[in-house]
């Protein structure tokens, strides 16, 4: 009840618990569907993860500030399992090659990072009537991106121009930057859909209100499988299709009318969306080449562990390490381009940092099965919250969806929480003395403020170098008042842009040293990344410098890595 003289809800008690999950709800209502502009890429390159990594400190630092001044600190036994994982897999970090060691600590980062979001969440207790809001909030942000995939499909006139998302070759990627992450969150918002009208823990007790929930999730169950037939994403399938039956089957054993229903409800959706296509309406994907292409992947990172099993070949350094070890085989990027992931993230740590990232991954997979075990035994809410997550899960197997999709990684690490609260509850739990809880209370802020604050600044420059290349470096002033106040976030795309700036720059001053301090620069950034056009621009300055060494040297690999490239057929006459 309000106090009456909180002039506000929030100022009560209780209006501070709801903070952490309003916050969240904002985030994936309002925020995570705006179409930030960018230029494509992953990671901290989009503004769109830039943004949810300040939301999800900012959650954890409010989570804190508002935990009740008795409560206890506890972690249960799958927390102390992650934690160990994450601190083995710190490991390669001690013995990566300077060249990678920025880009692999931003990776361990993410994972050190998503870990304390996680156990964060666990200590959160939101009033009764909210606990389920974090399920429908997901909901609704993918019910959101499902309802603008479908009128780009069937309306595109309609879409309004703030949420006109990019298409490619006729496919709808929503806020996304690739249509199997835009599948992999429907899938995901199908099986929450399953689990919130199937489980009798959800059900309203007013039935009018009853009524409108269902009807609500029995069109969700219409339109998300038609979407996945549309989008044609195997994983989409693979995920909603494996987590759908497995839900299907968990209701059937409480609810056998409501899930005949909810069978039924998919199978329409499907229907509609088999016909739509035959009759053209969504243009046949092949599928051919994409296959072809994850097999080499997998067989040469398989090769590349074997070659290098007990150190790896260093955190961060697998896009120069996997087209460098293809390139002494003789091969090329035919048919691959640039490979930057081994699109399997148990691989890529793998790779990377050899057996001791091997076992922390291990780690990760037992504490894993281990929640899953329990939940298998209970049922319920436990084991559909572990279905839930399987698309996410299955994703990561097959692409790199926590990388293109920050959003992925939070709602995977949301979800976590809660299946491990509900699964683990009645375990032994580690409870910190009372010392513990002050200094966190203290430390876990400041350390989310100081995310927030650098995320933050981080976006605001991501915008800028955008507005920058977008408008071909015409005035790179705006971005270098932005980069003064960013620390890291966009540093190595800053000094990309420079560099670019100063080859412009150059046809105008004619300034030699702008040019030896591209090659300076070159040398560096290609030990780390693999890009034609830098080499096509280090080329250029070699041959003008008439610095014949270097330009044959970098001709040869140039021309092996990219065969086809029109820049890198000729050579210097002998």
């Amino acid at each position: 009840m309000r106090h009456p003289q909180s002039p506000l809800p929030l100022a009560s008690p209780m209006g501070l618990s709801l903070l952490p999950l309003v916050l969240l709800m904002i985030w994936l209502i309002l925020l995570s569907p705006l179409a930030l502009p960018n230029m494509g890429g992953s990671g901290l390159k989009l503004p769109q993860n830039i943004l949810t990594w300040a939301v999800m400190a900012a959650v954890t630092a409010t989570l804190w500030l508002t935990l009740p001044a008795n409560s206890h600190i506890s972690l249960s036994v799958t927390a102390r399992w992650l934690l160990l994982a994450v601190v083995i897999l710190a490991i390669p970090l001690l013995y990566t090659s300077p060249h990678w060691q920025s880009a692999g600590l931003a990776r361990w980062l993410g994972l050190a990072g998503g870990w304390v979001l996680y156990v964060s969440w666990m200590q959160y207790r939101p009033p009764h009537f909210a606990r389920h809001w974090l399920f429908y909030a997901i909901l609704l942000a993918a019910v959101f991106q499902g309802g603008i995939a479908l009128l780009q499909l069937t309306l595109p006139g309609t879409v309004p121009a703030w949420f006109d998302y990019p298409m490619k070759n006729g496919r709808p990627y929503g806020v996304f930057q690739q249509v199997n992450v835009l599948a992999s969150f429907i899938a995901c918002g199908l099986a929450l859909a399953l689990m919130l009208l199937l489980l009798p823990d959800f059900s309203l007790t007013q039935p009018k209100a009853e009524r409108g929930r269902r009807y609500s999730l029995g069109l969700v169950l219409v339109l998300f499988p038609a979407l996945l037939v549309w989008l044609q994403s195997r994983i989409g399938w693979l995920g909603g299709g494996i987590s759908g039956a497995l839900l299907l089957w968990l209701g059937w054993r409480q609810a056998k009318k409501l899930t005949g229903i909810a069978t039924g409800l998919m199978l329409v959706g499907i229907t509609i969306a088999l016909i739509f296509q035959i009759n053209g309406g969504v243009e046949t994907v092949e599928h051919a080449a994409s296959n072809q292409a994850r097999l080499i992947m997998l067989q040469d990172s398989l090769k590349m562990i074997v070659e290098k099993p007990w150190l790896g070949w260093g955190y961060g350094g697998f896009e120069y390490g996997f087209q460098h070890y293809r390139l002494a085989a003789g091969l090329s990027t035919l048919g691959l381009g640039v490979v930057r992931h081994p699109h399997n993230e148990i691989l890529l740590w793998w790779v990377e940092g050899g057996i001791a990232a091997l076992a922390g991954m291990a780690i990760l997979l037992c504490a894993g099965f281990r929640l899953f075990w329990l939940s298998w035994r209970k049922h319920g809410v436990s084991l559909a919250l572990a279905i839930a997550l399987l698309p996410l899960l299955l994703h990561s197997q097959t692409e790199y969806p926590f990388v293109l999709s920050s959003a992925h990684w939070a709602i995977f690490l949301l979800l976590l929480a809660q299946w491990d609260r509900q699964t683990d509850k009645a375990t032994e739990r580690t409870t910190f003395p009372l010392i513990t809880p002050s200094f966190l209370r203290a430390v876990v802020p400041m350390a989310s403020a100081v995310v927030f604050i650098v995320a933050s600044i981080g976006l605001y420059a991501n915008l800028s170098l955008t507005a920058v290349e977008r408008n071909h470096f015409t005035d790179i002033q705006p971005a270098r008042r932005a980069m003064a106040f960013d620390p890291w976030v966009n540093t190595e795309r800053w000094h990309y842009d420079q560099q670019t700036h100063a080859l412009l720059m150059y046809n105008q001053t004619r300034d030699p040293r702008l040019l030896e301090n591209y090659a300076q620069w070159a040398q560096g950034y290609l030990a780390r990344r693999i890009d034609k056009n830098v080499y096509a621009s280090w080329l250029a300055i070699a041959q003008y410098q008439q610095d014949t060494a270097t330009y044959r040297l970098l001709h040869q690999e140039a021309k092996a890595l990219f065969p086809t490239d029109p820049r890198f057929l000729t050579d210097l006459p002998e």
